[in-house]
């Protein structure tokens, strides 16, 4: 007669078996966890792009702003003065500065347009994000100046390698004839 002690299924799982099925185990595991870490990091990498983005895009959108509402711009290297409509701290016209210092871009704003347009207050500076490269220049008539005071036609900023041309309130009859508006 045939009884269960002949067959296989009385027997257990020798060692080797069972070390074959954990190595499988491991390194289905592994290559998992490995999938998942990159998936984990090429989000971090976009999170991070889409934040300077954003970033970007509020300090254009400000810009834009004061830049239009200007009555008196003054820029000298890295830093831009204004005298504005355009407050975002204050209302009416306020005294407001862009200062790019060590990578980043620091804000000041006075709600009187009283002083010098270069005098901040050092502990009223607000930080605005950091950047690898900040610069501002003023398009009047064929030139481009990286030093001025007035109220020029056009102010071209760039940031990180993107050019950002704000059109002032000033009349454009100095512009450069390829940016003059038909």
């Amino acid at each position: 007669m045939f009884t269960l002690s002949d067959t296989r299924l009385s027997r257990g799982f020798t060692l080797t078996e069972i070390l074959v099925v954990l190595v499988l185990l491991g390194l289905t595991f592994s290559a998992l966890l490995l999938l998942l870490r990159r998936g984990v990091d090429a989000s971090a990498g976009v999170t991070g792009y889409s934040e300077n983005l954003v970033s970007e895009a509020s300090l254009f959108w400000d810009l834009q702003r004061k830049v239009f509402g200007a009555r008196k711009i003054k820029v000298e290297g890295n830093s831009l003065y204004m005298i504005t409509t355009g407050g975002s701290l204050y209302p009416g016209v306020v005294k407001s500065a862009y200062l790019f210092r060590d990578g980043i871009l620091l804000y000041y704003e006075f709600p009187y347009a009283y002083g010098a347009l270069e005098e901040v207050e050092e502990d009223k500076l607000q930080e605005v994000g950091r950047f690898e490269e900040f610069s501002v220049s003023v398009l009047e008539g064929r030139r481009e100046l990286t030093r001025y005071e007035g109220l020029p036609p056009y102010v071209k900023v760039r940031v990180n390698g993107r050019e950002f041309l704000f059109e002032t309130f000033a009349l454009r009859t100095s512009a450069p004839s390829e940016l003059r508006k038909p």
